[in-house]
């Protein structure tokens, strides 16, 4: 079965998203910011971000606050709260599904769900660029991921911690080079990565998905 995001249907189900998020009909529910635990989704601001790191900071004879990083689960924007231990919390109801990217057609990104019970003919779901946000950059053919499913809807994908990608071409001429050991290569998505000068067009290497950094050759 194919699941194709219709890009008009995904603009006005994002723009009424958090509408959606917190009707009755949708089972959500409230904690408080003590209760945060990292890979949970919450809203902020009035969108749907994923926590992926998150400290309590200790005040004297008070509660500590709750510092976390959160990453939107459509841009994959990256921002940092404080919140008191107390504060009010909304929980967002996402699924994960564990699926394989196939294919680009120009139009959409083609994932295929891994857990299929029927793997010579599994669920396909068709996502537009736009929903993939900057997760895009770092999809390559053959990438196992997570699918973000909101009242089983895809709403994002969920990106491993690093992904290997090959590099296209890697700028080692002028002083910059020199003089600080690093230069910018392109990778096959297009991303522009840093890299040292032992990294060659067409070697492979590891990516940091959080923050686009050269990890190491591969």
């Amino acid at each position: 079965m194919v699941i194709r995001v219709d890009v008009r249907r995904y603009v006005f189900y994002t723009t009424n998203l958090m509408k959606t998020l917190y009707s009755a009909e949708a089972g959500c529910f409230m904690i408080t910011a003590s209760d945060i635990t990292k890979g949970v989704t919450i809203q902020v601001e009035g969108e749907p971000y994923t926590v992926v790191n998150l400290k309590k900071v200790t005040r004297a004879q008070v509660d500590p606050d709750i510092k976390v990083k959160l990453r939107h689960i459509r841009t994959h924007e990256l921002i940092e709260r404080t919140l008191d231990a107390h504060y009010p919390v909304d929980i967002v109801p996402i699924d994960r599904l564990a699926v394989v990217f196939t294919h680009w057609d120009g139009e959409f990104y083609h994932f295929a769900d891994i857990g299929s019970d029927n793997p010579d003919d599994p669920d396909e779901f068709q996502l537009p660029p736009d929903m993939l946000g900057n997760a895009a950059k770092f999809i390559v053919d053959d990438l196992e991921l997570e699918m973000l499913l909101l009242n089983s809807e895809p709403v994002g994908v969920e990106l491993p911690s690093s992904v290997i990608m090959r590099v296209k071409s890697v700028d080692m001429v002028g002083r910059f080079w020199r003089a600080i050991m690093e230069g910018p290569a392109r990778l096959e998505t297009g991303l522009a990565v840093m890299v040292p000068p032992i990294v060659s067009p067409g070697d492979r290497i590891r990516v940091n998905t959080e923050n686009g950094e050269y990890m190491e050759r591969v």
